[in-house]
């Protein structure tokens, strides 16, 4: 059990199989594994975490899941469309796993968040109902906190929640074939600090994760 403050902590990976923009992304080889597999390792080595799951309407998503040892909860499919909200997702994933203190939202499409990014995140949401990700004040979409409470009568466009800032190259979003590009220029070009973001049991991890 790894919690704050005495509080469990439930991480979600919100990861459906449909895309518009740039089908598959999720699967989609980056920087040597799945674009997937990055968020899992983040949030893996988050020294918080209770527990992650993967919250996913996609076979081939599933799999990757049960091959990275990351528990997978099969996503209704009302709840996996273009028009659901991510907080619906995550209320979902929420009832299914019990009763956890504070929920945490990772999207696969921010693969240059760090564990590091996740737990100041966590941390700073303890001053408050919970915590956003941003750049310059704006959501980057890498890491949303907050309390489960909170969250069933609220989402995470309400203005009462506080804000962790990201540097501008960790805030990529993909989100298009040009955004992917960008973001594995960027994750080049920043190489060394990434490696340097896990500790020395989470690199073994790192290694084993195709």
């Amino acid at each position: 059990v790894r919690m704050i403050n005495g509080q469990s902590v439930l991480g979600v990976i919100l990861a459906r199989g449909g895309s518009k923009r740039l089908p598959g992304k999720n699967l989609r080889p980056f920087r040597g594994k799945p674009l997937i597999a990055w968020t899992i390792l983040a949030g893996k080595c988050s020294r918080y975490i209770d527990r992650l799951i993967i919250s996913t309407d996609d076979p081939g998503i599933t799999l990757l899941g049960a091959e990275h040892a990351c528990e997978v909860l099969e996503r209704p499919a009302e709840l996996a469309s273009d028009e659901a909200a991510s907080e619906d997702a995550l209320r979902h994933a929420a009832k299914a796993c019990g009763v956890y203190d504070w929920l945490v939202l990772l999207q696969p499409t921010s693969p240059l968040r760090t564990a590091g990014d996740i737990d100041l995140c966590i941390e700073r949401a303890q001053l408050g109902h919970g915590c956003i990700s941003t750049w310059h004040g704006k959501r980057n979409g890498a890491v949303y906190v907050a309390t489960s409470a909170w969250l069933a009568v609220h989402d995470f466009s309400h203005l009462g929640l506080l804000k962790y800032e990201m540097p501008e190259w960790q805030s990529v979003d993909i989100d298009t074939e040009e955004d992917f590009k960008r973001a594995e220029e960027i994750a080049a070009a920043h190489e060394k600090f990434i490696e340097n973001d896990l500790h020395e049991g989470d690199k073994a991890l790192f290694a084993r994760m195709k």
